[in-house]
């Protein structure tokens, strides 16, 4: 079984190389690495260049977005199984290992796992937080398994099927998207906790207004798609859940350092702009 991994990428010269780090370490190596280059005007290319030694390819998408980036990664990948994380994720050194054992069963078409920031404090507990809010809750909602985009694959057969049916974009999650398809071609995804990645909280830990107009992507994917009861209990949990405890995250995430573990009232004062974590 071939794996291929496909890394969209747009300015993501911060973060990239530690991803990329991860996947040629990998334990059971990867077969192929394609990072998409999405018009990045930082130095991404480069860094990812840095790997070609390593397996890394460098292919690039002009077409702006990260579903076109994505859609290109997909069809110049060569693998049996279609790994698609993003550009901030750092997967453990067994993650291909365990991505080949949960694509061994010839019923599974899609496989996903949970995740955790690793920039925040308490990763077991943010780890909870992720299976609950991105997986359990989604499923409750609309009644099938969801994907996370940082942590997923699906086999090349069942993308050649799904290709036609995804959605253009480009104001949807893509993940949900592509689940909610899945599911409508009777697809099984396969949930595999042992499939662990790691991510930045910058998705989170944005002003207010930023991270609300984010998270709204999330009922209006499934509106969009004609999930009216999904839709209507996502914005539930937006407005009471998600909208009243965002401010209070951003607080503790921005006093937060990372490398020593530690929260900083200086930090959370600091006008130093490395200490924001604008939204990709």
């Amino acid at each position: 079984m071939r794996i291929s991994v496909i890394v969209p990428a747009f300015n993501e010269e911060a973060v990239i190389g530690r991803c990329l780090e991860a996947l040629v370490g990998q334990t059971s190596p990867v077969d192929e690495i394609l990072v998409v280059d999405n018009n990045s005007t930082d130095g991404t290319a480069e860094v990812a260049a840095r790997f070609e030694d390593r397996g890394v390819r460098v292919v690039r998408e002009p077409r702006q977005g990260l579903i076109p980036a994505r859609n290109r990664g997909f069809d110049e990948a060569t693998g049996d199984v279609l790994g698609r994380i993003d550009a901030d994720t750092v997967v453990e050194r067994d993650w291909s290992q365990r991505l080949r054992e949960a694509a061994a069963d010839p019923t599974v078409s899609a496989v996903t796992g949970p995740s955790w920031f690793y920039d925040a404090p308490l990763p077991r507990a943010n780890l909870a937080a992720h299976r609950l809010f991105c997986h359990r809750v989604n499923r409750v909602l609309s009644g099938y398994p969801m994907l996370w985009g940082s942590n997923m694959a699906l086999t090349r057969e069942c993308w050649q099927e799904l290709r036609e049916h995804v959605c253009p974009g480009p104001d949807i999650f893509e993940d949900l998207d592509l689940a909610i398809h899945l599911h409508r071609l009777g697809r099984r995804v396969h949930y595999a906790k042992s499939l662990r990645t790691s991510v930045s909280a910058r998705r989170v830990a944005g002003s207010p207004r930023e991270v609300g107009r984010y998270l709204r992507v999330w009922p209006r994917t499934f509106r969009m798609h004609g999930e009216r009861r999904a839709a209507a209990g996502a914005w539930a949990i937006h407005a009471a859940v998600l909208v009243p405890a965002q401010p209070a995250l951003a607080m503790v995430l921005r006093a937060y350092t990372p490398d020593q573990g530690t929260l900083s009232l200086g930090r959370l004062f600091s006008s130093d702009p490395a200490v924001s974590r604008p939204i990709p």
